[in-house]
């Protein structure tokens, strides 16, 4: 194993060049791991007789950077974006998640505090699951001034609990 050490040494530079070829901005470690890895299996099936070993080592690294990637980015899209669940956390804060009754009596303190078509928006984005492209046609605004305006709704329900 310490022969691998030596060439884990001389190939960092590579590493580096791996991870910026492949355009790597977030979870730069977890990356730089699976390139290591990658050298790592690249140094125990390495032929000489198929050629040198550098381009070979790059290779093996860079397919398994972007698989790696490929693998993380279909993670991302199957989960629930956050925003999504920033009602179910303000509601969870209120406590009035676990308590059924008192619905009706969330929904008659946001009455309170927002006006109708903000509500109106948060219902469509939350209950009736829209998108905002969907809604941005309805509306006649772009999807940025609808998230700007569902920012500025749900703060103010932030404001208002504290």
């Amino acid at each position: 194993m310490e022969e691998f050490e030596k060439v884990l040494e001389e190939y960092q530079p590579m590493i580096s060049s791996v991870l910026r070829k492949a355009h790597v901005y977030k979870n730069h470690e977890h990356f730089k791991q699976c390139a290591t890895i990658a050298l790592w299996q690249a140094w125990q099936k390495y032929d000489p007789d198929r050629g040198p070993f550098a381009p070979y080592a790059y290779r093996s690294m860079l397919t398994t950077v972007y698989t790696e990637m490929k693998k993380d980015n279909r993670y991302a899209d199957h989960q629930i974006p956050y925003e999504k669940d920033k009602l179910t956390n303000v509601a969870q804060f209120m406590d009035l998640k676990n308590k059924p009754h008192n619905h009706l009596s969330t929904f008659e303190y946001l009455s309170e505090i927002l006006k109708e078509e903000e509500i109106q928006l948060i219902l469509e984005l939350y209950y009736y699951q829209y998108t905002y492209d969907e809604l941005s046609e309805k509306y006649g605004a772009s999807t940025a001034a609808l998230r700007k305006r569902r920012d500025r709704i749900l703060k103010k329900i932030r404001e208002s609990i504290k």
